[in-house]
């Protein structure tokens, strides 16, 4: 088979709001992203259908350019491209630009597909929905010179010809269409393969980073999807302060209980509550924010943690590591001071991010039972406790076994987690103590807590 591939990339990309054949995804323009995958995929000849005065493609992406009239549809794009075709060429897939993520192995797919006896016209499936790129024999290709024939009409002509084939590759249904996609699509060359849920599964906490820094662009990327958390009464009332100076870093572990990882992490974040936007907003329009309000502070405060858990969730799905710092509260009023906080804006907690170094046990959870309920709370809790502790020795026997303990100590294997918590949280708690300032301290960056 002498296939070409032809890639319509005429359109105006108005909703995107640039030439997405010139998109940037992951370091390389889309046009030079289908024509490495076509050629990935024995396919060597690649035709772009480009409108009239558009900028000039990448002489990298290697690729015949033929030109339409500006404002015609994807038809006229193929019958353009169809004009050209050598002699020799017997197979066209047509692969718009708008699905540039789809991979080599799809491609293939649809040419082993064509081959068989009977099709004409091979389709990728995604989810039961087809999409593209998908490949024609030369005569079927043909017929959209006939009577104005779109793509369409030739696939539906006669359905006994067109054969699919499955994939798990999302894109092939998924067009760059706004720039909405556009993020998504950056997103998917940058994640880890795995699901949300199964990333979810996968967490664990890391204390140890490597030195590789975490750049800007990815940051941003990250809190940008982040801020995008549900958000009570849409008053996003939080902020988020990248910590990228070595020196800056070493005085909030300092403020955070001299905790390593904060130092050696190319980043952390504090992540805050903030009702100083609200503050502006209320100034503006001559009125005075509510902040006594203990209502308001627990919104900001749970918009804030909402934010949060999406950003490391969004580090992890990146390959990167993270841990929580909830000691951002042990000196609120100090921190405060060395981000640069303006009243109404207190750390919740604090997040190490980086390219982890360590490869730590996971610790489980308690049973389900303990959290899921069905219909009303169950508060025999007895059995839920047993399955608690005996997590908890569980993770520390293998933290032992396989790494010599946990932050270079051993664990003790006795312990369950109902002793830890007692010891943690109980009469005698070092955890309540060194915070019960911490209600008086939060009115002076501006909560009442009323």
């Amino acid at each position: 088979m002498r296939p070409v591939a032809i890639v319509p990339a005429a359109g105006l990309g108005e909703r995107m709001g640039a030439d997405k054949a010139l998109l940037d995804l992951g370091g390389r323009t889309a046009i030079e992203r289908v024509a490495a995958t076509c050629r990935a995929a024995s396919i060597d000849r690649v035709v772009a259908v480009r409108r009239a005065g558009a900028a000039p493609l990448p002489s990298s992406a290697g690729v015949q350019a033929v030109e339409v009239a500006g404002g015609g549809d994807m038809a006229a794009s193929l019958r353009a491209a169809h004009r050209v075709l050598p002699a020799d060429v017997d197979a066209a897939l047509v692969f718009p630009v708008d699905h540039a993520l789809v991979e080599a192995d799809t491609v293939l797919a649809l040419t082993a597909l064509l081959r068989r006896p009977g099709c004409a016209v091979a389709l990728p499936l995604f989810r039961g929905r087809p999409g593209h790129p998908a490949l024609f024999t030369r005569a079927a290709f043909a017929e959209i010179e006939a009577d104005g024939a779109t793509l369409r009409d030739v696939v539906r002509r006669e359905p006994a010809r067109v054969q699919v084939v499955p994939t798990a590759n999302p894109w092939v249904a998924a067009d760059l269409d706004r720039p909405e996609d556009l993020r998504a699509a950056v997103c998917a060359l940058h994640g880890e393969p795995w699901s949300t849920v199964a990333q979810m599964f996968r967490h664990r906490s890391h204390r140890s980073y490597r030195p590789d820094p975490v750049p800007a662009v990815q940051i941003e990327r990250l809190v940008d999807a982040a801020r995008h958390a549900s958000t009570s009464s849409y008053i996003q009332a939080y902020a988020v302060i990248a910590v990228r100076d070595a020196a800056a870093r070493a005085e909030c572990a300092r403020l955070c209980g001299g905790q390593r990882h904060i130092v050696e992490a190319p980043v952390f974040f504090a992540v805050c509550a903030d009702l100083h936007k609200l503050a502006a907003a209320c100034g503006r329009h001559g009125t005075t924010l509510q902040a006594q309000s203990l209502e308001l502070f627990l919104q900001a405060t749970v918009d804030a943690a909402l934010l949060g858990q999406n950003l490391q969730l969004a580090a992890e799905a990146e390959g990167l590591g993270a841990c929580m710092i909830g000691a951002a509260r042990n000196h609120p009023i100090e921190l405060a001071a060395r981000l640069g906080l303006p009243p109404h804006v207190y750390v919740v907690f604090g997040m190490t991010v980086g390219v982890p170094a360590d490869d730590p046990v996971p610790r489980g959870r308690m049973p389900l039972a303990g959290v899921l309920h069905w219909d009303r709370y169950d508060a025999d809790v007895g059995a839920v406790l047993d399955g608690a502790d005996e997590v908890m020795r569980t993770w520390a026997r293998r933290a032992n076994l396989e790494q010599g303990g946990y932050n270079g100590r051993p664990v003790s294997e006795g312990k369950g987690w109902t002793e830890r918590m007692a010891a943690a949280w109980g009469a005698d708690s070092s955890y309540a103590a060194a915070r019960r300032t911490l209600r008086e301290e939060l009115r002076r960056l501006g909560f009442g807590l009323e």
